[in-house]
C-alpha cells in the first residue's frame, strides 16, 4: 500500500504560518517526521490564504529537497503553481513527482493533461466532473472511465492513473462509505491494472473518536484491494493497522515488518 503523506498543506494553519514566515526548519522537521514514520510519497501543498502560490510551493519543495528525496506529490487548483511545481521537482533531482490531482473537469483536464503528456507523471485522478460529484458508484465509475482514456491517450501507463473514488463524511450522508467503497469495486474490476487511492479520513468528520472510523475504513477499503492512501502517517494507530493490513495481503514478506514494529513496540 503506497502512503502518501498529507501534512505539508498550507490549509492547515501551523503549516500556513510556516509558509508565511519562511520557517524552513519546521518543514524540515515535518518531512523528516513523515518519511520516518514510513510514507512513501509526500504531497506538499502551498495554498495559502493571500500567498503567493507559486513562490510559496516553489519554498516548500526545495526545503523539502534540501533534508529528503522521498518523492513529491505536487498539489495545487492553481495551473500556474502546478506547472511550476512540477517542473521544479523535475528540475532539482530528475525524480518525476506524482500530480495531485485531475478531475473530469474540463479544465482540469486541459491544464493536466498537457503535463502528464510532457513529463509522464503518476496522477491522482479524481472520479468528479463539472456537474459535481456524482452521487452514485456508476456515475462515479463513468467519470473514472473517461479519465482513463484522456490519460491512456497521452501514453501514461495504466499503473500510474490512481483512481480517488472520493470519500464524503458518513456524519451528513449515511452511504458515503458504501459509494466510495462500490466505486472502488468498479475501478478494481473494470480497469483492471490501473491503482486507486483517496483521502479516507475524510469519512469521519463531525464525528466521535474519529481515528476508529479512519482505521476501520482503511481496512475495507484495503480489503477491497485499495492501492494507497494519503493520511497523517504519523498516527501511530493508523500505521499499525497498515502494517496489519500489508501482513494480510502478502505485501510483506514473512510478516517482518510487522514482526520488526511488534518488537519496536509500534503495535500498541
Amino acid at each position: 500500500m503506497l502512503l502518501v503523506g498529507e501534512s505539508i498543506n498550507g490549509t492547515r494553519k501551523g503549516v500556513a504560518d510556516a509558509i508565511t514566515a519562511r520557517d524552513a526548519d519546521f518543514i524540515k522537521a515535518l518531512a523528516q517526521e513523515q518519511v520516518e514514520a514510513g510514507a512513501h510519497v509526500l504531497d506538499v501543498n502551498g495554498g495559502v490564504a493571500g500567498g503567493d502560490e507559486v513562490a510559496d510551493l516553489l519554498w516548500l519543495i526545495a526545503t523539502v529537497r534540501s533534508v529528503t528525496d522521498t518523492q513529491l506529490m505536487v498539489d495545487s487548483a492553481s495551473p500556474a503553481a502546478l506547472h511550476a511545481g512540477v517542473e521544479a521537482s523535475i528540475k532539482d533531482d530528475g525524480k518525476v513527482p506524482f500530480i495531485n490531482s485531475i478531475s473530469g473537469e474540463q479544465s482540469r483536464i486541459d491544464i493536466v493533461v498537457p503535463l502528464v503528456e510532457k513529463y509522464k507523471c503518476p496522477v491522482v485522478a479524481l472520479c468528479l466532473d463539472d456537474e459535481g460529484i456524482p452521487a452514485t458508484a456508476e456515475d462515479r465509475f463513468a467519470v473514472a472511465q473517461r479519465l482513463h482514456d484522456e490519460l491512456a491517450g497521452v501514453g501514461l501507463p495504466r499503473e500510474d492513473m490512481w483512481f480517488d473514488p472520493l470519500v464524503m463524511t458518513v456524519s451528513a450522508d449515511s452511504t458515503a462509505g458504501l459509494v466510495t467503497m462500490q466505486t472502488l469495486h468498479l475501478i478494481k474490476t473494470r480497469l483492471p491494472g490501473v491503482r486507486s487511492t483517496g483521502g479516507l479520513s475524510n469519512i469521519s468528520f463531525g464525528l466521535p473518536n474519529r481515528p476508529l472510523l479512519n482505521r476501520t475504513f482503511v481496512a475495507m477499503c484495503a480489503g477491497i484491494g485499495i492501492d494507497g492512501a494519503v493520511l497523517d502517517v504519523r498516527n501511530k494507530q493508523m500505521m499499525a493497522t497498515v502494517k496489519a493490513i500489508r501482513a494480510l495481503r502478502n505485501e510483506d514478506n514473512f510478516c517482518g515488518q510487522y514482526l520488526k514494529a511488534h518488537r519496536a513496540g509500534l503495535l500498541e
